[in-house]
């Protein structure tokens, strides 16, 4: 999917959604000085075209039990695409990985992993992340701060 055409009510619309998710429809068109029959087809329409992918609460890690971060990289030992396909659909199932990206550079992929503490990290790793299909070598870096951390796409 390429870029989808965007106006300027268009890109309004996705920050302050962005921002406030839950906002009501008479709420948005308000915000946006439309009605709210054409502010709901323009939401519905930048849904239909996969511009908005869903909606979801972000959530405080430490409050849930999840304080933990740690970033993963993983190398594979053959680079043959059915075992790709494997190591990645076994990561889909896996709720701690955040995130994978198939990246370049000094490994294959990067994880983003959340846990309890190091201890309950370790146990992830023995358990599930050195049982995934074609692992070579993990190299993990271990998240002491976050600094700026956000899924907000600048869209102005």
């Amino acid at each position: 999917m390429g870029p989808v055409k965007l106006d300027e009510i268009d890109r309004k619309i996705l920050e302050i959604l962005q921002n406030e998710g839950r906002l009501s429809n008479k709420e948005l068109s308000e915000r946006i000085n439309l009605t709210t029959t054409p502010t709901l087809e323009r939401v519905r329409r930048l849904e239909r075209e996969g511009v908005i992918e869903g909606y979801s609460a972000s959530l405080n890690r430490e409050a849930v039990g999840k304080g933990f971060s740690a970033f993963v990289t993983v190398t594979l030992s053959v680079h043959q695409l059915s075992l790709m396909h494997e190591f990645t659909e076994a990561v889909k199932s896996i709720p701690e990985i955040l995130s994978c990206y198939n990246t370049t550079g000094e490994g294959d992929f990067l994880l983003q992993i959340v846990a309890e503490d190091v201890k309950d990290y370790e146990q992830f790793m023995r358990n599930k992340l050195t049982t995934l299909p074609d692992v070579q070598r993990i190299h993990t870096s271990i998240v002491l701060g976050t600094i700026k951390e956000q899924s907000k796409i600048p869209v102005s």
